[in-house]
C-alpha cells in the first residue's frame, strides 16, 4: 500500500488523461458485452412478460402454425373433462395511422367464457358491456382499450377509432378503458380487446381461430391435462404453456446474438492490447523510479506485484464504468432489436426496462479485471527485470521489449500446419473450430514479423516520399517490433472484424438481391398489409377471380405464407401455383432435378430452401414429415433451392396440395403479371380503384418490394459500420500510446537530432509519417487476417447458424471507407505526440550518466 501511495498515485495524479485512456480500453470492452447482452435480454425479458400479461391464468394454449385452424376444434377441445375453460383467441397487430404511436395490438376473444382467464376491469365506461359479455358482443364495433392508450392518444369513452378491415375502412367504438394493469400493461399499454367474431371478419380469418386458451380443472396436474388435449387433436397442433412463444424470438435473435458474443469477444481481446500498450508506457515513463526502488532493496516479485496491483484496480474502475456505459448503451441496442422484430412479428415491443440480470453483470466485471490482469502482466514482469544500474543512467533506454522472438515464428508456423491439417476433417465439428482457432493463433503471433516486413517493404517508398524523416520513421517501427506490433496487433483485430461482418453483410445482400430479381419478379403485390412480413391479414381466395378480369392483368399467382413448427423449429410455409412459378420465377436447383416444379405441382412433394437442408441434414430424395390440422403427412423432398423467404428456412409446396393438407383456402398475397405493353402504373390503379372502400388492399410495385428487402438487408450493414466506429477509436488510442512509447523510448535521438540541426518540422513529420504508417500496416494485416477469417465465418453460418450458403465476398466498398478514415485518425492522433517531442527540454533530453 505503501509503495501505491508514493510511486503509483502521484503517477497517476500527473498522467490523468493517460489513466483515462488506459481505463477506455477496459470500458470499451466490458461495455460493449455488458451492452449487447443486456439489450438482448431485456428485449427478452420484456416480451416473456408481454405473453405472461396476455395470458393471463391461462396454463395451455393450443395453436396450429400461423394458419390458425376451424371453430369445430373448439368444441373438441372443450369438452374434453380435464378442461374448465377453453376460449378461442386471435391475436394481431394493426396500424391506427396515429403518428408515433406505432402499432395497436388486438386481442379478440369469446367474452362470455374469457373473464375467468383475463381481468377487463374497467376504468370507465358502461359497465353492463362487462358484466353482461352478450351486450358486447351485439355490438360488433365495440372496442376495448387501456387507460395509458387512451390518454396518449385522446380517446374517451364513444370516441370511433377507423381500422381498415378486410371488409373496407370501419369506424369502431371505444365503449371501454381498462384499468392499469395486467393486460393492460402489454406492448406498452398499445393492447385493444374485441368480439373474436368481428375479428374474423376485421382479419379476414373466416371461420378460423389463431388459438385456444385453456385453464384446466383444478388438482388436474398440467403435463396430464397437456398430454389428453394432444392425444384429442393429434400431432398437427402444439400444445404448449404460454411461456414457450418466447423460445419463438430466442430462435430469431440467433444469428443476432452470434453477432452480439463476437463483437463482444473482439472487443474485449482488443481491449487487452490497448490495456498491455497503456501500461508498457507506464513501465518506460517510471524505469528511473523502477531503478531507485531497486536501489533501495525493492524485489523483483514487490516491483511486479505493484504494476499487478495497479492493473487490477484499473480494471475494477475501468469495468465498474464499463458496466454504467453498457446499461446506456442497452437502450439504444434495445430500441435497435425492437425495431428488427417489428418486421418479423407486427409489434415494437417496448423494453422499457433494462433487464439487470447480476449474472451479466458480474461476468462483464470478471472479465474486465481478468483482462487487465493478463494485459498487465507482462508490463510487470519486464519492470521486475529492469537492471537498476542501467535505469538510473540517464540517456540509456534498456530493451525492455526484446527483438521479434523466432520461437513466436516457429509457433505461428506449427499453429498454420495444424490448421491446414484441420482443413481436410473440417466435416466434423470439433476440427473445423479448432483450425479456426489455430489460424487465428497463428495470424496474432505472426503479427510482429508482419509489421517488421510490411515496414521494410514500405521503407524505400517512405525514403522516397520524405529522405530524412521516412527513413527515421521507418527504423524507428522496424527497431522495436514489439512496441509497435502491440497497436497493430488491436487495429488488425478491429480491421478484420470490420471484414467479416461487412463480407457477411455484402455476401447476403448480393444473394439476397440475386434472389428478389429471379423469385420476386412479378410486376405487382396485391396485399393486405404495407409490407410483405405482416400475415396478420388474409385475402378470400375468391378474390382472384376479381383481379384476373381487371384489364391489363396476365396472370396472378395465389401465394398462401405462414410459419409452421418443424421439428422444434418455427420454418415458413410458402404454398403457391407451383407450375407457374416455375415458368415465371424459375430457380435453379441447388440439389435435384430441373423438373422440381413440375413434380411439387403434381403433388409428389415439397421443394426446402437450401438453408433449412443444411440445418436439418436434409437432401433431394430424403423424406419428411409434416404436422398440419389434418394430422401428421410424410412428403417427399423434390429438391432444394436458394431461398431467403425466412431466416430460419422454408417449405414449398403446390397450393393444392396446401389446401388439401390444411383445409385453409386464405391467400396471404397475389402476385400480378401484367400483359406485354401494359404499363403497371394503370393496372395499379385500376386494382386500387376496383377495391376501393370495401377490400383493405395495398399494391405494391416490383421496386417498392425490392427497396423494402433491400433496407431489412441493410442492418447487417449498419453492425459493419458500427465496427468501423470502433476501429477509428481503437486506431487513435493505439497509435497514440505506440507513440508516446517512441518519443519516450528515443528521447536522447530525438534531443541529438535537434541538437544537429534537425528542425521541429522535421521531428513532427517523422512523428507523423511513424504514425501513417503504424495504420497503413494495421489496415494490410487486419484485412489479410480479416479475409481468412470470414472463410471460417462463413462456413459457421452454414454449419451452425443459418444454414445459408453465402458466396465469399470480399467487402472491398466498406474496407475501402475504412482507409481514408483510420488515416486521418492516425494523423489526429499523432499530434500530441509529435508536439510532446519537439516541445521537451533539450538539455535534459542530451544527459547521460
Amino acid at each position: 500500500m505503501m509503495l501505491l501511495k508514493l510511486i503509483t498515485w502521484p503517477y497517476v495524479w500527473r498522467h490523468k488523461v493517460r489513466t483515462v485512456l488506459t481505463l477506455f480500453g477496459i470500458v470499451l470492452g466490458v461495455s460493449v458485452f455488458v451492452g449487447m447482452h443486456t439489450a438482448n435480454e431485456s428485449v427478452l425479458a420484456a416480451f416473456r412478460k408481454t405473453i405472461d400479461r396476455i395470458a393471463g391464468k391461462t396454463e395451455l394454449q393450443v395453436s396450429a402454425g400461423e394458419g390458425g385452424f376451424p371453430e369445430e376444434v373448439l368444441e373438441r377441445v372443450q369438452a374434453l373433462p380435464g378442461v374448465r375453460v377453453a376460449v378461442p383467441v386471435i391475436e394481431a397487430p394493426v396500424d391506427t395511422g396515429r403518428p408515433g404511436e406505432g402499432n395497436l395490438l388486438i386481442i379478440a376473444t369469446d367474452m362470455t367464457g374469457d373473464r375467468s382467464l383475463r381481468d377487463y376491469e374497467l376504468e370507465s365506461g358502461d359497465e353492463a358491456i362487462i358484466d353482461d359479455p352478450l351486450v358486447f358482443l351485439a355490438q360488433a364495433d365495440s372496442l376495448m382499450v387501456t387507460r395509458e392508450y387512451a390518454a396518449r392518444t385522446g380517446l374517451v369513452i364513444g370516441s370511433r377509432v377507423p381500422m381498415r378491415t378486410m371488409d373496407g375502412d370501419k369506424q369502431f367504438t371505444v365503449r371501454g378503458i381498462m384499468k392499469s394493469g395486467g393486460l393492460s400493461q402489454a406492448f406498452g399499454g398499445n393492447v385493444a380487446v374485441m368480439d373474436i367474431y368481428a375479428a374474423q371478419k376485421v382479419f379476414g380469418r373466416g371461420r378460423r381461430f389463431d388459438r385456444i386458451d385453456i385453464a384446466l380443472q383444478e388438482g388436474l396436474p398440467l403435463a396430464s391435462g397437456r398430454a389428453a388435449i394432444e392425444r384429442e387433436l393429434g400431432p398437427g397442433y402444439q400444445v404448449e404453456p404460454p411461456a414457450s412463444r418466447g423460445q419463438q424470438v430466442d430462435a430469431v435473435l440467433r444469428v443476432y446474438s452470434f453477432t452480439v458474443n463476437l463483437n463482444s469477444a473482439f472487443a474485449l481481446f482488443i481491449g487487452m492490447f490497448i490495456i498491455y500498450n497503456s501500461f508498457a508506457i507506464a513501465v518506460t515513463q517510471r524505469r528511473s523510479e523502477i531503478g531507485i526502488l531497486r536501489a533501495l532493496g525493492a524485489s523483483r516479485a514487490q516491483i511486479r506485484n505493484l504494476f499487478l496491483i495497479e492493473s487490477a484496480v484499473a480494471g475494477v474502475f475501468g469495468s465498474v464504468a464499463g458496466l454504467g456505459l453498457g446499461l446506456v448503451m442497452a437502450r439504444v441496442l434495445s430500441a435497435y432489436i425492437s425495431t428488427m422484430l417489428t418486421g418479423i412479428y407486427g409489434v415494437a415491443e417496448r423494453a422499457t426496462e433494462i433487464a439487470r440480470d447480476p449474472a451479466v453483470m458480474l461476468t462483464g466485471l470478471a472479465l474486465g479485471v481478468v483482462t487487465s490482469l493478463v494485459a498487465g502482466f507482462v508490463p510487470a514482469r519486464n519492470a521486475a527485470r529492469v537492471d537498476p544500474i542501467q535505469a538510473l543512467q540517464k540517456g540509456r533506454a534498456q530493451a525492455i521489449s526484446a527483438g521479434e522472438s523466432r520461437v513466436r515464428r516457429i509457433m505461428a508456423l506449427a499453429c498454420l500446419g495444424m490448421a491446414a491439417v484441420a482443413v481436410a476433417f473440417s466435416k466434423a465439428t470439433l476440427p473445423f473450430y479448432a483450425g479456426m482457432f489455430l489460424a487465428l493463433l497463428a495470424l496474432l503471433l505472426l503479427a510482429p514479423s508482419g509489421t517488421i516486413w510490411l515496414t521494410r517493404a514500405l521503407r524505400p517508398l517512405l525514403k522516397w516520399v520524405r529522405p530524412v524523416e521516412g527513413a527515421l520513421a521507418a527504423d524507428s517501427l522496424i527497431s522495436s517490433p514489439r512496441r509497435t506490433s502491440v497497436s497493430v496487433t488491436a487495429l488488425m483485430l478491429s480491421v478484420a472484424l470490420v471484414v467479416c461482418l461487412g463480407g457477411v453483410a455484402t455476401a447476403s445482400y448480393t444473394s439476397i438481391m440475386d434472389w428478389t430479381t429471379t423469385a420476386l419478379n412479378p410486376d405487382l403485390f396485391v396485399t393486405p398489409s404495407p409490407t410483405l412480413t405482416d400475415r396478420n391479414f388474409q385475402f378470400p381466395a375468391a378474390m382472384g377471380s376479381e383481379l384476373k378480369q381487371i384489364p391489363g392483368v396476365e396472370e396472378i399467382q395465389r401465394v398462401r405464407t405462414q410459419r409452421i413448427a418443424f421439428e422444434h423449429a418455427q420454418v415458413m410455409l410458402i404454398a403457391v401455383d407451383a407450375e407457374s412459378l416455375g415458368r415465371r420465377a424459375r430457380r435453379p436447383a441447388v440439389e435435384g432435378p430441373s423438373d422440381m416444379y413440375e413434380r411439387a405441382a403434381a403433388g409428389k412433394g415439397v421443394i426446402l430452401s437450401d438453408n433449412l437442408a443444411q440445418l436439418h441434414k436434409l437432401h433431394a430424395g430424403d423424406t419428411i414429415e409434416l404436422a398440419s390440422p389434418t394430422g401428421m403427412h410424410r412428403v417427399l423432398v423434390i429438391a432444394t433451392v436458394d431461398d431467403w423467404s425466412d431466416q430460419g428456412g422454408s417449405i414449398l409446396m403446390d397450393r393444392e396440395m396446401y389446401i388439401r393438407l390444411w383445409k385453409d383456402e386464405n391467400v396471404s398475397t397475389f402476385r400480378v403479371y401484367v400483359r406485354p405493353g401494359a404499363d403497371p402504373a394503370d393496372v395499379r390503379r385500376r386494382i386500387i380503384e376496383r377495391f376501393a372502400g370495401n377490400r383493405r388492399l395495398f399494391v405494391l410495385t416490383n421496386a417498392e418490394v425490392r427497396t423494402f428487402i433491400s433496407n431489412l438487408s441493410d442492418q447487417w450493414n449498419q453492425l459493419a459500420y458500427a465496427q468501423i466506429a470502433v476501429a477509428v477509436l481503437i486506431a487513435m488510442l493505439g497509435i497514440a500510446n505506440t507513440l508516446t512509447v517512441s518519443i519516450i523510448d528515443r528521447r536522447r535521438e530525438l534531443g541529438v537530432l535537434r541538437a544537429v540541426g534537425g528542425l521541429r518540422s522535421q521531428i513532427r513529420q517523422t512523428i507523423w509519417i511513424e504514425a501513417l504508417t503504424t495504420a497503413v500496416v494495421g489496415l494490410t494485416l487486419g484485412a489479410v487476417c480479416g479475409s481468412v477469417m470470414l472463410k471460417y465465418i462463413l462456413e459457421m453460418t452454414v454449419r451452425d447458424l443459418s444454414g445459408t450458403a453465402l458466396p465469399y465476398v470480399f467487402p472491398l466498398k466498406i474496407v475501402s471507407l475504412l482507409v481514408p478514415i483510420l488515416l486521418l485518425s492516425a494523423f489526429a492522433a499523432a499530434i500530441w505526440p509529435a508536439e510532446s517531442a519537439v516541445r521537451g527540454s533539450l538539455t535534459e533530453a542530451l544527459e547521460y550518466e
